[in-house]
C-alpha cells in the first residue's frame, strides 16, 4: 500500500464517490454523457493535522467548507492528481486561496445547468470570472477555478464553471496523474 504521508501534497485533489441518492444522480448524468461515472466529488487537499488527521476543502451544499478526509482516502473509487507536476503557482498559494473561498455559497444553478448539460440541453453559460473568485461554487468547479488561479493544468472544459466530477476523472486518468492511496 503506498504511504498516503509520502505522496498527498497540499492542493492535491481527491476525487471520490460517495452514496446517496444526489451521488448516483451525478454518476448517472455522467454515464448518460458518455464520461467516466466512477466519482461525483472533488475535495482540495490541504493539511494533515497534529493528530495525523488529513483535511481537505470542498465545495458543498451549505457553501465550502472543511472536509475530514479520511474517508476519501479510505476508499478504493478514489482517484487523485497526486502524480501531476505543478508549476508556476505554489502549493502554500493554492491552499491560501481556498482557505479564503470559505463559506463560498454552493451553486445551485450549476448543478441544474450540469444536470441539462447531461442531457445534452444547455438553456445557459455559467462562466466564472477570471481573475476574481466566484460568488458561488460547486465542488469540480471550486477545484478547477483554483487549478486555474494558480496557472496549472485541469480539465478543458470551456469554462472552469461547467467542471464536473467526471472531467477530473477523465483528465486524471488519460494524463496518468492518479497514485492509488488505500483503499
Amino acid at each position: 500500500m503506498t504511504d498516503v504521508h509520502a505522496v498527498l501534497q497540499p492542493a492535491d485533489l481527491l476525487i471520490v464517490r460517495t452514496g446517496g441518492f444526489a451521488a448516483d444522480m451525478i454518476r448517472l448524468g455522467a454515464a448518460l454523457s458518455n464520461k467516466p461515472n466512477i466519482s461525483n466529488h472533488v475535495a482540495i487537499f490541504h493539511h494533515w493535522d497534529d493528530n495525523g488527521v488529513p483535511w481537505a476543502l470542498e465545495g458543498r451544499p451549505g457553501g465550502v467548507g472543511w472536509q475530514d478526509a479520511r474517508p476519501y482516502i479510505a476508499s478504493h473509487w478514489t482517484l487523485t492528481n497526486c502524480g501531476q507536476p505543478v508549476s508556476g503557482g505554489s502549493r502554500a498559494d493554492a491552499c491560501a486561496r481556498a482557505v479564503r473561498m470559505l463559506g463560498t455559497r454552493y451553486d445551485w444553478k450549476e448543478i441544474g445547468g450540469d444536470a441539462l448539460e447531461d442531457l445534452h440541453v444547455r438553456l445557459w453559460d455559467q462562466p466564472m470570472p477570471h481573475g476574481l473568485a466566484p460568488g458561488e461554487v460547486v465542488c469540480s468547479s471550486f477545484a478547477a477555478w483554483l487549478y486555474e488561479q494558480e496557472g496549472w493544468a485541469h480539465p478543458d472544459t470551456g469554462d472552469e464553471g461547467f467542471c464536473t466530477p467526471a472531467d477530473w476523472d477523465r483528465f486524471v486518468m488519460t494524463s496518468g496523474y492518479n497514485i492509488f492511496l488505500g483503499g
